[in-house]
């Protein structure tokens, strides 16, 4: 019998490719099909591992396979791409099972000529494997690079003008590392040190996060959403850059606060927290199924200063012109920061998506600008890294905008960045070992 987890790793694939969703929305729904849940690891890690190095797979295919994976039948093009990642990249692997189980599950789902193609390519490639890394390690060095890590060569290309070529294989590294999980304590309920004392008894291992003052960072997490603490609100889930945003912008208690693009909510919530649930905050976002899971996360970290509503940043809102002490401006971005947690921005992404959405981020900056009192303090942030969508979209607007200013932040960011005196922070991966992130910090004068 197939191992169910197989079926299901090759629908998720399928949703991931065909359907462009997002990988960490795939697999935290799919995982549920999956019974046994000794096969969860193994389900994530291939799925996360098919999109993560699916050029270097796709190029293994091509070179024992007649047909070419760009014009194979996508069923069975998942099918082998989960073969030849488990084959490469996973530890004592069993390749007699690696071949049964993809022969049988191209046979069920495809039939008996697919069968034999497949059993064909499998049992060609493993009589093969120390040929094909020799044959890439002999690829000029920028074909080496792409198919090894599995980056288009734009994005290589970018990287090295952003980077420099000798540092282009630690960025590439680091950026296909495995990320950590990070949480982030509810002050309002619990400390860091009773959190962190209730979760060591329970098997976990955690240490302090660096760079936030408010997380931990859980070294073998499992279920985490199922955990009593969760459930009760004593923390959030969330990345160690992201709650940077909300500690660099520091609202004071009793203020008025406009998150003009929220869900998930993370910043609104931890904005909340450090105003000790006292003030008002006014959560927006553009979809019901986002608001809702602003509500839904509020409640159960027992948070009521948030309104949360719907709106479209890209349109101005005259009610709210100069009302507000702060706003938080975590804009839509091509998410670069976070290849790492979302594999599949490497292929959907094009360098006039990075143009697009500059447009789109500037206009939104704009609106939330006048939103400020005079005093009034915003920060702008991405997940990204690249210096079109960060950098560059601040210096254009205090160039047009002569009544805002960048703000020291050196205090905020226990001077651990150069830059921050300057008013902003560049965090990438191969450097802080945390996910890619810009935030800046400015005054209305």
């Amino acid at each position: 019998m197939i191992a169910n987890y197989r079926n299901t790793t090759v629908e998720s694939l399928k949703k991931i490719d065909i359907n462009k969703a997002y990988s960490n929305i795939v697999v935290n729904n799919d995982i549920k099909k999956i019974k046994n849940e000794s096969y969860h690891g193994l389900y994530r890690i291939t799925v996360l591992g098919v999109i993560e190095n699916k050029i270097f797979i796709d190029w293994v295919i091509d070179q024992y396979s007649k047909i070419k994976s760009k014009k194979m039948q996508i069923e069975l093009l998942e099918i082998l791409r989960i073969a030849v990642f488990q084959l490469f990249f996973l530890n004592k692997v069993n390749e007699r099972k690696v071949v049964n189980e993809s022969v049988e599950i191209t046979k069920k789902r495809i039939g008996d000529k697919a069968s034999k193609f497949s059993n064909a390519v499998i049992r060609n490639i493993i009589r093969n494997k120390k040929l094909i890394v020799d044959k890439l390690e002999n690829l000029d060095k920028m074909n080496y690079y792409s198919i090894k890590y599995s980056y288009p060569l734009w994005i290589i290309n970018k990287w090295i003008d952003q980077y420099g070529i000798n540092n282009i294989q630690n960025v590439l590294e680091a950026n296909n590392s495995k990320p950590l999980l990070n949480i982030r304590i509810n002050t309002l309920k619990t400390t860091k040190q009773e959190l962190l004392e209730r979760l060591t008894k329970k098997g976990f291992i955690l240490e302090e996060t660096k760079y936030s003052n408010m997380g931990l960072c859980i070294k073998n997490p499992h279920n985490i959403e199922q955990l009593n603490e969760y459930k009760d609100g004593l923390f959030s889930i969330q990345s160690e850059s992201s709650m940077l945003v909300a500690k660099i912008l520091n609202p004071m208690k009793g203020s008025y606060l406009i998150d003009i693009c929220s869900a998930p909510g993370g910043k609104s919530f931890h904005a909340a927290e450090i105003m000790q649930n006292c003030g008002h905050i006014l959560s927006r976002d553009l979809y019901k199924q986002k608001i809702n899971m602003i509500e839904k996360g509020k409640k159960r970290l027992g948070i009521n200063i948030i309104k949360a509503e719907m709106f479209n940043a890209l349109e101005l809102d005259k009610r709210l012109l100069n009302k507000a002490d702060y706003c938080i401006v975590d804009v839509p971005c091509t998410g670069f920061g976070i290849i790492r947690r979302k594999p599949e921005i490497k292929y959907q992404k094009t360098y006039n998506d990075i143009i697009k959405i500059a447009e789109i981020q500037y206009k939104i900056l704009e609106n939330a600008s006048k939103y400020l009192k005079k005093g009034g303090e915003l920060v702008y942030s991405t997940c990204t890294t690249n210096k079109e969508e960060n950098i560059n979209i601040i210096s254009k607007f205090i160039e047009n905008n002569h009544n805002l200013d960048l703000v020291n932040i050196d205090k905020e960011t226990n001077q651990m960045f150069s830059t921050a005196k300057n008013g902003y922070i560049e965090i990438y991966p191969h450097i802080h070992n945390i996910d890619g992130f810009f935030i800046a910090k400015l005054r209305k004068n």
